[in-house]
């Protein structure tokens, strides 16, 4: 009657002998793998096919001898706490057997290696429909590993040295321990509120705070692993070291407590350099092919007199010999940048990345900056000796390090920077607001300080918008700064050793065929010199970096065109940002700044304009075969880029317009970086510099205004309140001769009207002068005038009272070469006082020439103006004198 009855069957299969069967079948599997996964038995017969025993856990012979959910984990933690290596040897089976694994010292070792065994079994548990016993044993496993964490007293090393010993040790060649790791690091994660809210309370972290101390130990063990003097890219710990990082800091979690553990200890001591030696992402910056430390000596007459990899013994090294260094070298940086730019672009910002990560690490580098502020300087200090930047420690990081710093924001900006109008909406998202001192709220609050395009103006017109700053503002503005701390820096440093070797090299000349015993040192310093010269020139100029510079760069001109000239609140207020609008002959045309436009120049930071103008003058001085790269990519097919005309923006937007732009040496930078476009002798660049003197002398209309905007600066930098020293503004003035001789003689060229149209320029303003030459305000082209005619005046007289000193001077030597009346300080004084006005001599003869040949050139068209009384008296005065 088991049928009325709806329990009878499942009584039935309860007795079932075959069900039962199965069931035991099934314990039996289990306790067999979890005996192979864990190397442990209740079985006191237990016997196994391995070379190795397992441990005997069974001591009530009323318990069961399997092992099973109900039991694993009291045992496994049982296991990890066994102590006495003589009961534990006592207790292997079979007994026959070698024990390999007794007193478990390395707990996470030991857990680990068991769940590897787990992972190459996975495929037999599924076979054998045991894949919820997998997970058991899974999960059992990465819980003991916490559990060992709150419970192990650790002895000799603290518990995260031996976790981080086992990521060393595994990291890198088992394929399971990336598995086990994240799921490890996924227990014991509790940062998604902390993340998701505006708390930085670090509680919120994780639950436990030893588990907090542990993860965050993890960083210490691994900065104090690395060797910061053997952490190169020639040496396999670099990339061995960058791979365990991006394994241990996959979640967002350990990518904040990544960059947390790597500030400095608050401290009133400087701190400089110790930001690059006692940091983790210090540490990770140093790789370079520049050295560490570029001389090991405080004397560079000793042996190794340098460090650097490239460019050795420079007096044998032919052009072939050079090219291949260069060539060695660009490759290991590529590599360097690569990886570096990988790691804290690809792996810290873009993947799995959070504002908090991205914001603290804005706050390391802001901090690394601040503390390193006298950086962007370090070159004057070597005006006095020069040879100070050879002999003294530097109390900063490394060149290597600032480089490597500069390509990394390099590479965060490359997404808002654009080839053409038509994709540069991005550049909108720029906030002028960031350098403005009303506002606190920030990362970077070292550029407060800088002077800005328009000083002393109000600047709290501004402050209650845009304080939101995005991700894009903030690398904008460090890129901009870090170009100072590295590149710009190395400039100012290479002039000065070009300036030494000159002298060096003169002297060694001089001694080549004596027996002076100096002539071993001169010739040790002249190539020490040669080496770092040639070592610097040529890390800054790797293509890659050089590419990226310029376009930064580029997009910066064309930015700070559009904020002086066009810039509208809406444009920073629209939701959806729009492009760029081209500029226009009406845009320059206009005399006076809207006042909003003024506003926005009294927050931005004048060394913006600084860092174009020289990174132009550095490559034109030191590696002009360069400048194609900078304006055109060969990379971009019929998309050329339209960086010529966004520098003919800044020209015009800048050079001659003291209303935006107060500072006279600045202008006069502008006008000296044009130097770059004109012809040269170099027969790579003459299709270059065609294609490029057209794009900005010919094809825009408003193109012709660079006269009016270059005798304007030229004018600015002698005018009261403005005026510089006189050396240097004749450096400033030779370029600018160069540019009126080529603008004038355009003609020349072709007689098409367009070449024409800068001649008609300064003819037109000539006349102007004319009509308005009795006005109480002399006409911009009169003072330009009038200061050629002093300048000519000037330079003559003092060159002509030169030479009559260099004859004083070499008559004294002559003479004592007969009566011996000098002693050898004396003589080297008056030889050395000789050298220099030659120098002093030589430089004003040709300038003298120059200003000269450039009042006869306007004079071929120019000749009302110049027959007008008021020039005729003072021409007159000129030649008479």
């Amino acid at each position: 009657m088991h049928h009325n009855n709806p329990f009878a069957a499942l009584s039935q299969n309860t007795n079932n002998p075959t069900l039962t069967e199965t069931k035991t079948d099934r314990s039996n599997e289990k306790n067999n793998f979890s005996e192979i996964v864990f190397k442990i038995t209740l079985n006191p017969l237990f016997k196994n096919e391995s070379n190795e025993a397992f441990v005997f856990m069974g001591d009530d012979p009323n318990k069961s001898n399997l092992l099973s959910e109900q039991n694993l984990d009291e045992l496994l933690l049982e296991r990890l706490m066994l102590t006495d290596a003589e009961y534990i040897n006592d207790q292997r089976r079979p007994r026959e057997k070698p024990l390999k694994t007794g007193v478990i010292k390395e707990h996470f070792f030991y857990l680990f290696e068991c769940f590897e065994r787990l992972e190459n079994l996975k495929r037999k548990f599924i076979q054998t429909s045991l894949s919820d016993h997998y997970e058991f044993i899974y999960n059992l496993i990465i819980n003991m590993c916490r559990t060992v964490i709150s419970i192990i007293e650790p002895e000799q090393e603290p518990l995260s040295k031996k976790f981080f010993n086992l990521i060393i040790t595994y990291g890198a060649e088992s394929e399971h321990f990336s598995k086990f790791y994240q799921s490890f690091i996924k227990l014991i994660d509790n940062s998604d509120n902390f993340f998701n809210s505006e708390t930085n309370d670090l509680d919120q972290l994780v639950e436990d705070p030893l588990e907090l101390k542990f993860l965050t130990d993890l960083f210490y063990h691994f900065n104090q692993s690395i060797n910061i003097q053997a952490f190169d890219i020639y040496s396999n710990e670099f990339r061995k070291k960058l791979d365990l990082l991006r394994l241990i800091t996959g979640s967002k979690l350990m990518k904040y407590l990544f960059v947390k553990c790597s500030f400095l200890a608050e401290s009133g001591q400087t701190r400089g350099k110790s930001w690059q030696t006692d940091t983790l992402i210090g540490k990770l910056l140093t790789p370079s092919v520049l050295p560490l430390e570029q001389y090991k000596f405080q004397s560079l007459f000793g042996e190794p007199q340098h460090q650097f990899r490239y460019f050795l013994n420079t007096s044998h090294m032919t052009r072939q010999d050079a090219e291949i260094n260069e060539k060695n070298m660009h490759q290991a940086q590529r590599m360097i940048n690569r990886e570096i730019s990988s790691f804290f672009y690809d792996h810290l910002v873009k993947t799995n990345s959070n504002a908090k990560i991205r914001n603290m690490w804005l706050g390391w580098c802001s901090k690394c900056m601040t503390d390193n502020k006298a950086k962007c300087q370090e070159w004057s200090n070597f005006g006095q000796n020069p040879m100070n930047m050879f002999s003294n420690k530097s109390n900063y990081p490394s060149e290597g390090f600032w480089l490597n710093l500069l390509d990394i924001f390099l590479t965060y900006s490359m997404p808002f920077c654009a080839d053409g109008l038509q994709n540069s909406s991005k550049l909108l998202k720029i906030n002028y607001n960031y350098t403005n001192p009303d506002i606190k709220d920030k990362n970077l609050t070292l550029l407060d300080s800088e002077t800005k395009f328009i000083p002393n103006r109000d600047t709290t017109k501004v402050q209650d918008e845009h304080v939101n700053f995005n991700f894009i503002t903030e690398s904008f503005y460090y890129t901009h700064n870090l170009i100072r701390f590295s590149y710009l820096s190395m400039y100012q440093k290479l002039i000065k050793i070009n300036n030494e070797l000159a002298k060096w090299q003169e002297m060694y000349q001089d001694l080549a065929h004596s027996t002076d015993p100096q002539m071993s040192r001169i010739k040790t310093m002249f190539e020490n010199m040669s080496c770092e010269f040639l070592n610097m020139q040529g890390v800054m100029t790797e293509e890659g970096l050089i590419k990226k510079l310029s376009k930064f760069l580029f997009n910066t001109a064309l930015w700070l065109s559009f904020v002086s000239t066009k810039a509208q609140k809406s444009n920073f207020d629209a939701e959806k940002s729009q492009n760029l609008e081209p500029l226009s002959q009406v845009d320059f045309l206009s005399k006076e700044t809207n006042s909003f436009n003024l506003d926005i120049l009294a927050v931005i930071p004048e060394f913006l304009l600084t860092n174009i103008v020289e990174f132009l003058t550095c490559i034109n001085r030191f590696k002009e075969t360069l400048l194609p790269d900078l304006f055109m990519d060969r990379l971009s097919g019929n998309n050329e880029p339209e960086f010529s005309i966004w520098y003919l923006y800044l020209i015009l937007s800048f050079m001659g317009r003291a209303d935006r732009l107060f500072n006279p040496h600045i202008r006069a930078q502008i006008a000296e970086s044009i130097e770059c476009l004109l012809p040269r002798q170099n027969p790579v660049l003459v299709e270059f510099q065609k294609n490029l003197s057209k794009q900005i002398f010919l094809d825009k209309q408003y193109s012709a205004l660079i006269c009016e905007s270059l005798i304007n600066v030229f004018v600015s930098i002698e005018m009261s309140g403005q005026s510089v020293q006189f050396e240097q503004k004749f450096n400033y003035r030779r370029p600018m001769y160069e540019l009126f001789d080529y603008l004038w003689n355009l003609p020349t060229q072709n007689a098409s009207p367009e070449y024409r149209k800068h001649r008609d320029e300064l003819k037109k303003m000539a006349n102007f002068a004319l009509e308005n030459i009795e006005n109480h305000e002399q006409p911009l082209f009169l003072k330009f005038l009038n200061y050629l005619i002093n300048d000519a005046n000037y330079l003559l007289v003092e060159g002509l009272l030169l030479l009559e000193k260099i004859k004083t001077s070499q008559d004294k030597l002559e003479l004592d070469k007969v009566e011996k009346n000098l002693n050898n300080q004396q003589r080297s004084e008056l030889e050395s006082g000789l050298k220099q006005m030659i120098m002093m001599a030589k430089f004003h003869n040709i300038m003298s020439l120059k200003t000269i040949q450039t009042i006869k050139m306007l004079t071929d068209e120019i000749k009302d103006l110049f027959c007008h009384q008021v020039l005729v008296d003072r021409i007159a005065t000129m030649l008479n004198d």
